[in-house]
């Protein structure tokens, strides 16, 4: 009976420090399980503030059978955040999409203000030369304004002594008309009386004829008695050929103008003057 009793009770004893063995490993499994919770609850609940899940129950956590439905809250609230941040995702590429065109325009735009810039610098420069030129072409407009007045004037004073040279002409052309009324009764009387003293019968020989300038030279002179606007006659044996106006007279030659209408035949040197 005894030898029975020993192997039960070492039995015993082995079952009993198994026991309290796995009930040591089974303390040590729930403290590490009863962590795991709380840092498993700890992480829920900063992923549930950051979430910011709202009436969050905190304390169902704490239990497992409790703890599907604050799971399920935030689950829900991270697929909600997801897809928010999906959708923002999208926005923000499409955003991104338009901002590099609208970049891609203001690059295009900015090189088109450069370019007008320039241009309107380069149009500036212009305008300023043209402005320059427009003051000289100005300044020039009212020298020559000065100048036309200036000439106005000079061409009424002008047209004032103009009309008086005019009225003075007309005046000394009445004078002169009249003087050659006088001159010519003058030379008339005087012709007669020179006619007179010239002798009768008077007569020389043609020494040269010009004929481009209508003038003949006779042998005859004042040593002859023969004196200016005596009319001498040109003969050729028996025939008359033309008559003369004895215009200068020399001492022993004088100068005559071939009086047109009176010529038959050419003159020509060697021919007989008479008076």
């Amino acid at each position: 009976m005894a030898k029975l009793l020993k192997p039960l009770i070492v039995a015993l004893l082995v079952l009993c420090v198994l026991s309290l063995s796995l009930g040591i490993v089974l303390f040590a499994k729930r403290e590490e399980l009863r962590g795991r919770a709380d840092r498993f609850q700890e992480s829920v609940v900063r992923i549930a503030e950051k979430l910011h899940v709202e009436n969050l129950d905190v304390a169902a956590l704490e239990d497992y059978n409790r703890m599907r439905a604050p799971l399920a809250q935030v689950a829900a609230v991270a697929d909600n955040t997801y897809e928010s941040l999906q959708n923002t995702k999208a926005d923000l590429e499409k955003t991104r999409n338009e901002l590099e065109s609208v970049q891609q325009q203001l690059a295009a735009v900015q090189s088109e203000l450069q370019d007008a810039k320039e241009q309107i610098a380069a149009l500036n420069s212009q305008l300023e030369a043209k402005e320059v030129e427009l003051a000289q072409a100005q300044a020039r407009i009212q020298q020559l304004q000065d100048d036309k007045a200036l000439l106005e004037r000079e061409v009424e004073d002008t047209r004032q002594e103009l009309a008086q040279a005019q009225d003075k002409a007309r005046d000394l052309e009445d004078q002169v008309t009249a003087l050659e009324h006088t001159v010519r009764d003058l030379e008339a009387r005087l012709g007669e009386r020179i006619a007179a003293a010239v002798p009768r019968g008077l007569s020389g020989n043609v020494l040269i004829v010009n004929r481009p300038w209508n003038f003949v030279v006779v042998d005859l002179g004042s040593d002859d008695g023969l004196v200016p606007n005596i009319e001498l006659l040109v003969h050729r044996g028996d025939r008359l050929v033309g008559k003369v106006r004895v215009s200068t007279v020399r001492d022993s030659f004088s100068v005559a103008e071939i009086v047109r209408d009176w010529e038959r035949l050419p003159i020509q040197e060697g021919d007989r003057v008479l008076y």
